[in-house]
């Protein structure tokens, strides 16, 4: 997930960057805190697979463990220090981590809830289609991608002011670039929302769902017992007479 820059580079970033991972854990960072409850709001209730894209010494995927202890819950890092540590701090037969990126063949199985905690912003242009395609492989029916990344003007704020911040890849997350996603992995955006984590409007949360069985569900409603069939029949006729009502206080008004 690299443009113009070598993998190499890239994991050397990160990895002379795990102490920033640890100082997170070990004391409160706002923007993960913010995550957190995002993650916790909009999650499916009872995930049984779940899939941290880009989960740093695993500190998102240990709660999300807390949460769900009965989840299979997987974390993948680009960053070989990063993986280790994660291993030996959280590590069991119910969360595990890997030193990979995704691809299309990374996986097999499939997973009800996704996480980039922001990550996706340092995904490079020519690396989504291969992203987007694992996505829209490993992504259960009915299950959910949940996003956080820096709003573009927070971007475009830092690398005028703190360019020091910025990382080897750092891409502005427009709505535009939301909606390709959403068309490439099949699903629907039913969360866009923008935080104030240090600044006004600083981060964006983003929840996408794939559902296979709307049209179906709409156009084959299931089936109702006989007290939905009476209060439907109370409830049209009440319409109709209010209707009647209406009409007959119009045409009396505008005589």
């Amino acid at each position: 997930m690299v443009q113009n820059l070598n993998r190499e580079t890239v994991v050397s970033y990160y990895d002379e960057h795990v102490k920033n991972k640890l100082n997170d854990y070990i004391k409160i960072n706002p923007r993960i805190e913010y995550a957190w409850k995002t993650i916790k709001r909009f999650a499916p209730s009872k995930p049984l697979r779940i899939l941290e894209v880009g989960c740093g010494m695993g500190n998102v995927c240990s709660r999300m463990h807390k949460r769900w202890p009965d989840a299979v819950i997987t974390g993948i890092d680009i960053s070989t220090l990063s993986i280790q540590i994660a291993q030996k701090l959280f590590a069991d037969d119910k969360l595990n981590f890997r030193e990979t990126i995704l691809l299309p063949d990374t996986f097999n199985e499939q997973f009800d809830l996704i996480v980039f905690m922001d990550v996706y912003e340092h995904i490079a242009v020519n690396d989504r289609p291969d992203v987007h395609a694992a996505l829209a492989k490993i992504l259960r029916n009915k299950g959910k991608i949940i996003l956080t990344v820096p709003t573009p003007h927070n971007l475009k704020w830092s690398l005028v002011n703190k360019p020091e911040t910025m990382q080897p890849v750092d891409e502005h997350i427009s709505f535009e670039v939301i909606g390709k996603l959403a068309a490439d992995t099949g699903t629907e955006v039913i969360l866009y929302q923008r935080k104030n984590v240090w600044n006004v409007g600083d981060y964006a949360h983003i929840v996408l769902e794939k559902n296979d069985d709307f049209e179906a569900a709409f156009f084959h409603p299931k089936p109702v017992n006989a007290t939905q069939k009476g209060q439907r029949m109370f409830s049209k006729l009440k319409s109709k007479i209010e209707s009647i009502f209406r009409g007959y206080y119009v045409r009396k008004k505008l005589k």
